[in-house]
């Protein structure tokens, strides 16, 4: 049983305490009260973590706090060393946010942690080449650059392959491929990857966790929830377990379910 079943658990042996059930002429208010009291606030924190407009705000909050310091992350090293980074960007465009070749998903959520994992996308600006040369797309350029793959290239709209190579013109024979043991050089195999691993595992995604600010937005929420209502606070003898609950629930909606 997590926390909060312990905490239902413990605060359904107040029920009993808050009805009228003393004997004689002379009742106590004071014992019901209490009980109320404590029963309203047990109420609102072991309903927080099924709460769904709390959840929502949680990982939404730390999600888009993770995915922005994460992007400026790989962006900052990809500026600092283009050859282990360029091919996670659109071409000759290395380190800018625009022409990312990657992103981070929010691929399952459990309670109140998720998982993130990334993918990347495919290029969509031609290869540089010489003005009077073909040009084309190498759509999956940041995936097979980062596997280290090795890429074969035949030609498809002619009956040879030309390329340059220090300023020569090569012609291959007809009908000739040409294999590139490593299209990204050698540099860029798995970078992106160690670097995923070195956000994700260190303080990095400690301090992005602490930028989002979802502390203080917790705090200032969760006390505005746990202010006891006033009909619980006015001198009576019994309250409705029914009541104080739908009263923590509809406190809960209210703290979080608007826009932060």
């Amino acid at each position: 049983m997590d926390n909060s079943g312990l905490l239902v658990q413990a605060a359904s042996g107040l029920e009993r305490m808050m009805y009228a059930n003393q004997n004689g002429p002379l009742k106590d208010s004071t014992v019901a009260q209490i009980s109320a009291f404590v029963y309203y606030e047990a109420a609102v924190i072991s309903k927080l973590t099924t709460n769904a407009q709390f959840k929502t705000l949680f990982t939404r909050t730390m999600f888009d706090q993770i995915n922005t310091d994460f992007g400026n992350y790989i962006d900052a090293l990809a500026r600092s060393k283009p050859k282990s980074l360029h091919h996670v960007y659109e071409w000759k465009r290395t380190g800018n946010k625009t022409a990312r070749l990657f992103k981070l998903n929010k691929i399952s959520e459990e309670g109140l942690s998720f998982k993130i994992d990334y993918e990347f996308l495919p290029s969509r600006s031609m290869v540089p080449a010489p003005s009077n040369r073909r040009r084309h797309m190498f759509a999956n350029k940041a995936s097979i650059m980062e596997e280290g793959k090795p890429l074969v290239i035949r030609p498809k709209n002619a009956e040879r392959l030309v390329f340059e190579i220090d300023g020569e013109t090569i012609f291959m024979p007809k009908g000739q491929s040409v294999t590139v043991k490593r299209p990204g050089g050698s540099a860029s195999t798995n970078q992106f990857t160690l670097a995923h691993s070195r956000f994700f595992s260190g303080n990095l995604i400690n301090a992005s966790i602490k930028n989002s600010g979802f502390q203080r937005i917790f705090n200032s929420s969760i006390t505005k929830a746990l202010r006891v209502p006033n009909n619980i606070k006015k001198v009576q003898y019994s309250f409705s377990a029914n009541a104080i609950r739908s009263q923590a629930d509809a406190a809960l909606v209210a703290s979080f379910g608007g826009a932060m």
